[in-house]
């Protein structure tokens, strides 16, 4: 709207996006008691969902509730399409807040204890920190871990969450996100930060430079806990990297943490026998990631893993398939 236009009104209100917690009444409101607390999660998730989303849902369903054998999976449904048919996304099924039940921060590598680092956290109750490392290493997952035990929020932030393909649409949805945080009290978390946190020394048109510009204005004035992470330290923005209070590097696991998860992983799996054979080979495997524990994890609810051996196999062909990156360094070593 041109500011000639927008001097002439009396009053301009703005009516920003509600929190989280006010978009989850709102759909217990107005949802006929028709969805599960899963559910309300994951369309809350969505900061575009509206009431009038929610209570146009709600007359369909009170319209064909006879002619449906499942009401809450058809309600569920109609918000989804509605919300991709508006090119607002969809609803997320996947909670992003949950952690592995084998997750330790212990098996983590780095220079810090993140036991002692959390307490200090918890007693300022702010801190923006970089995570950066190899994929994998648990970089997200260490913030879902202060978000549960500080008894927070978790708000995860993905480069297609935040980037636009409008001008100035970066730029509003860096802000509305640390809007949103503040608001909900939640850790807040930018994944794979390096997509749109380029050196804006390197940045070959103007909306590179504004989005960085917003990133710096945000994270001066965010008082709460932020974490943003990546697998790219070296082409991020130096001014950016200067508002950080820590930077940690997350590496591959040691040896003795490799083999400690994988005796977790493998009780989980209802395996007890571990050959010594099979103890040393894991002790010997470079490059493991708790990331690579999670695919095989995921591998085995469609191919059963029953034996130790089968278990160490399917992490040395995860391992195989990485690039081949001995010979690099990560962050600011050369």
């Amino acid at each position: 709207m041109d500011d000639a236009i927008v001097r002439r009104f009396d009053m301009a209100i703005e009516v920003p996006i509600p929190p989280k917690s006010k978009r989850r009444e709102i759909i217990q409101a107005h949802s006929q008691s028709l969805l599960e607390t899963k559910s309300i999660e994951a369309i809350a998730d969505n900061e575009h969902v509206a009431p009038a989303i929610i209570t146009r849902a709600a007359k369909v369903i009170d319209a064909i509730k006879n002619q449906t054998s499942d009401a809450s999976k058809t309600f569920e449904m109609l918000i989804d399409n509605t919300l991709k048919a508006q090119g607002l996304g969809g609803i997320n099924k996947k909670t992003e807040g949950d952690l592995p039940v084998s997750y330790d921060p212990s098996y983590v590598n780095t220079s810090m204890d993140l036991t002692k680092l959390l307490s200090g956290i918890k007693e300022s109750n702010s801190a923006r920190l970089c995570l950066y490392g190899v994929p994998g290493t648990g970089k997200s997952a260490f913030g879902k871990w202060i978000a549960r035990e500080l008894d927070k929020p978790f708000l995860l932030k993905k480069g297609s969450d935040l980037i636009s393909m409008w001008v100035g649409g970066t730029e509003k949805n860096i802000a509305n996100a640390f809007r949103e945080a503040k608001d909900e009290g939640a850790v807040l978390v930018f994944d794979e930060v390096d997509s749109f946190l380029q050196d804006r020394r390197e940045a070959k048109a103007s909306w590179e430079v504004t989005q960085v510009n917003e990133m710096l204005v945000q994270m001066e004035n965010y008082e709460g806990i932020f974490i943003a992470t990546t697998n790219l330290m070296s082409g991020l923005d130096q001014a950016c990297l200067r508002r950080f209070d820590l930077k940690l590097e997350f590496g591959y696991l040691t040896s003795k943490n490799a083999l400690r998860l994988f005796e977790v992983e493998a009780k989980m799996l209802g395996i007890e026998t571990i050959k010594r054979s099979v103890q040393s080979a894991v002790e010997s495997l470079s490059r493991l990631a708790p990331g690579d524990f999670a695919a095989v994890r995921r591998q085995s609810r469609f191919a059963p893993i029953l034996t130790a051996d089968d278990l160490f196999d399917r992490l040395r062909d995860e391992v195989a398939i990485k690039e081949d990156d001995g010979d690099k360094k990560m962050g600011f070593l050369k």
